[in-house]
């Protein structure tokens, strides 16, 4: 691991992507280094070291073993198994999400030393033609130039994060989504932690329950949902300990009863977390085990309790279905799933229940329908589906006066517009908040309120910085776009058109080079680029923008060539 991006160079901020800078050799295993588009030459983290560290580290380790073989052995054996011992054991698959994390810092350690003590065996050899204190200077200039002084030059602009403040702006983001006293579901650290530093630390919506679906399917973090926290209530958990103890109903699996129509869901709880053997199935060892009879799933509505717990306003009271019906999602329920249930089954909406947008859609236990987008954050209602009729690309229902408040009134957006430089997480949200404001913008469009819509994508505009930071958010650009000039912001709209169709020209000219040996990923980006190329051609006639639109006509023109020339 020490001997991988950090050492040698890197192309961009996400792995694999090593590159030295060396372009015969980068060219053997990334094909062309000519004409390199924005989403490389633009990364901050487009870093170039020549293998220098790492030649450094390897004239340190060879001069070591000479000088100290067991000294060196020593330090050997630390960068062994503090690294390559680590991956050798537990045979991962490759791009792990910790796999430059604190588990190998011991490697790390045992190469800089090795890296220093390069520094020292460069003086030697230069003692040997020159004055012990030229070569000791001397050597000390080298080793500055070759690991620290290029290091912090190429590396440090992708490691400042002191003008970003996403982590902490997007978890009041996510809890401002939400109504009082909700219970939110989140999934990963990064929808979690934050979360609960400010309302731990910063007092940021102590009403709200944050619920942790990957830890829900422990015993003890169960048993915590059950007490209350600073201002939020415990859950409507009714399960007894018993119930889901290590051990008992860690997984319960689906066998079809062929039972017909769906089942409340009440019933169905009180048969997963039976006791009775009656209500059991034998296994194979001789024991029996609870399961899922059906997934076909109901959960009667009560309108009055509906309203009385303002769920859903009064103008919506006809919207208000008698039931929830749904197919669970899943061949088996864990026990993160047997808690969601038993919540479900038992808060008699006295509590709103949102889904984080983070979350995965197989988290939703097959509730899709029924959440509606008020931010970052889904939340269940029990109201008719809506036909979605979507042009922005997805299909998710909104919530459109409570997402139009949160997003234009209430959440911060951690200087993502000016920060100079985003991580890769952050850029991934920047997606999620494009799409989310083109949706709210569409919604609002279609409810006949032009001048919300307007100020949506003004808000958009001033939020989210320029630069597409991912390839494929140029398919929520090209969204923008024609929303904007739905709004007749002919100019921005021209201007981001112009944007978008430039940045693609650059980046599939040079995918047609990484096609051309046989790249499938980059074969379905060209489709993507020029798909959304011939889209920018469409709006852009049909909003009477001649002289763009003849433009982005010659740059697909162009492309084609280029791509027929490189088959």
């Amino acid at each position: 691991k020490p001997l991988d991006a950090f050492h040698l160079g890197s192309q961009d901020d996400l792995p694999p992507s090593i590159e030295s800078g060396i372009k015969p050799l980068d060219a053997f295993h990334l094909g062309s280094q000519d004409d390199l588009p924005p989403s490389i030459v633009e990364n901050k983290g487009y870093n170039r070291f020549y293998f220098l560290p790492l030649i450094l580290g390897l004239i340190g380790a060879i001069w070591h073993f000479k000088r100290k073989e067991k000294d060196a052995g020593v330090v050997g054996l630390l960068f062994f198994f503090t690294g390559l011992a680590i991956v050798l054991y537990l045979n991962q698959n490759p791009l792990q999400p910790r796999e430059r994390d604190y588990a190998y810092a011991g490697s790390f350690y045992a190469f800089t030393i090795w890296i220093g003590l390069g520094v020292a065996a460069i003086a030697e050899f230069l003692k040997k033609r020159t004055s012990a204190k030229t070569a000791g200077i001397a050597a000390t200039l080298i080793g500055l130039l070759m690991a620290p002084i290029l290091m912090a030059k190429e590396g440090w602009d992708d490691h400042d994060r002191s003008e970003k403040t996403t982590a902490r702006d997007f978890a009041i983001d996510y809890l401002e989504s939400c109504a009082p006293n909700a219970i939110l579901f989140t999934y990963g650290d990064n929808d979690t932690y934050p979360l609960w530093y400010v309302q731990e630390v910063e007092g940021v919506r102590p009403d709200i329950r944050v619920v942790n679906l990957s830890l829900l399917g422990t015993d003890w973090y169960i048993r915590q949902m059950k007490e209350k926290v600073n201002e939020a209530d415990a859950l409507p958990l009714t399960m007894t300990n018993d119930k889901f103890v290590m051990g008992v109903r860690d997984v319960i699996r689906y066998y079809d009863y062929k039972v017909e129509g769906a089942i409340e869901l009440k019933t169905i709880f009180d048969v997963l977390t039976s006791d009775d053997p009656n209500d059991k199935v034998p296994m194979q060892d001789g024991s029996k085990d609870n399961i899922l009879p059906t997934k076909n799933f109901k959960l009667t509505i009560d309108p009055n309790q509906i309203l009385s717990t303002k769920t859903v306003g009064a103008a919506q009271k006809a919207n208000i279905i008698p039931s929830l019906n749904w197919t669970y999602n899943k061949d088996y329920i864990s026990k993160a799933e047997l808690a969601m249930l038993d919540i479900l089954a038992h808060n008699n909406w006295e509590r709103p229940i949102y889904f984080a947008v983070t979350v995965p859609e197989d988290n939703y236990i097959g509730l899709k329908k029924y959440l509606y987008n008020e931010g970052f954050a889904y939340r269940l209602l029990p109201l008719i589906p809506p036909a979605i009729d979507s042009t922005a690309g997805d299909n998710d229902q909104i919530h459109t006066q409570a997402m139009y408040t949160n997003m234009l009134s209430k959440f911060k957006w951690g200087n993502i517009k000016n920060a100079s430089y985003l991580d890769p997480e952050s850029t991934r949200m920047i997606s999620i908040i494009i799409k989310s404001f083109n949706q709210l913008a569409e919604n609002l469009l279609k409810e006949g309120k032009k001048e919300e819509a307007k100020k949506t994508l003004l808000k958009l505009d001033e939020v989210v910085p320029e630069k597409n930071h991912l390839y494929y958010n140029v398919i929520h650009r090209f969204y923008t776009a024609d929303l904007l000039y739905q709004v007749n912001e002919v100019k921005k709209a021209n201007k981001l058109v112009e944007q978008t169709a430039d940045y693609i020209n650059k980046e599939v000219g040079y995918l047609g080079s990484l096609a051309q040996n046989g790249d499938n990923l980059s074969s379905r980006e060209i489709q993507i680029g020029v798909s959304v190329l011939n889209e920018l051609i469409k709006i852009t006639e049909k909003n009477k923008q001649a002289a763009l639109n003849t433009k982005i006509k010659n740059q697909v023109k162009a492309l084609e060539s280029k791509l027929m020339g490189n088959m």
